[in-house]
């Protein structure tokens, strides 16, 4: 079995688990996403220190929505590095309403992720109605939704904008969920954890394997075959 988690924040492991999930030969890579500009120095020396296995990813969190040093700082780190991604970033409604500050911090990482032609990790909890005044702009990028779960209008506005579709733990754990992965075009698809935060990083190596499994049944490919086509997209879609 072989596998790429397009969303892991390994920085915050406990470091003997993050031992154990590098070390995991059917991890084949990871894409370590940031929530914070203090999480930046972090995964660059995790990537300087494990380059063939980590992909960077910096970005602000839409929780994180403080100063203008975010930014400069950010732009920095992907000046200085050409293969990290922007992300994870965007809007949220789930633990603060959306404001001109998050529009504004989502905004200038657009930006950036425009002039260095970067794919992007999009948050978009409970903020779909925000999250479509983007539409435009969405599609002038590469993004992948991060955390889908049910919602038909979201689907649609991911296609519409030719976005990917992050699935992790809690996609798998809906009723119906071949229903939703049915409407997905198959090369748009990525596999993620969210680990710590979604799936215990005690298990993980274990736990990933239970749900690529499911995810073979949900979509009723054979898992060799679902396993080459999530290698393929995400190769796809890390190109810069």
């Amino acid at each position: 079995m072989h596998f790429i988690d397009t969303h892991i924040h390994l920085q915050d492991f406990n470091p003997d688990f993050a031992l154990e999930v590098i070390n995991n030969p059917c991890l084949k890579k990871m894409i370590l996403i940031s929530a914070k500009k203090e999480d930046f120095s972090k995964i660059s020396s995790l990537a300087t220190k494990y380059k063939d296995k980590i992909i960077p990813a910096y970005g602000i969190h839409p929780w994180y929505n403080d100063t203008q040093n975010s930014i400069d700082t950010l732009e920095k780190e992907l000046s200085n590095n050409p293969l990290a991604l922007v992300g994870e970033i965007g809007l949220d409604n789930l633990k603060q309403k959306v404001s001109p500050l998050q529009h504004d911090l989502f905004n200038k990482q657009l930006d950036l992720a425009k002039h260095y032609n970067r794919p992007i990790i999009i948050h978009g909890a409970k903020a779909f109605n925000e999250l479509l005044t983007y539409e435009t702009r969405l599609k002038q990028t590469k993004f992948v939704y991060h955390g889908f779960t049910k919602n038909f209008e979201l689907l649609k506005f991911i296609n519409r904008c030719n976005g990917y579709f992050g699935l992790g733990p809690m996609f798998l754990k809906q009723k119906n969920a071949s229903t939703y992965f049915n409407l997905m075009p198959i090369d748009k698809i990525l596999f993620e954890t969210d680990a710590p935060y979604q799936l215990d990083e005690k298990t993980y190596n274990q736990t990933t394997k239970e749900n690529l499994e499911k995810l073979s049944k949900i979509s009723t490919i054979s898992l060799p075959k679902l396993q080459n086509i999530l290698l393929k997209n995400t190769m796809e879609f890390i190109k810069c």
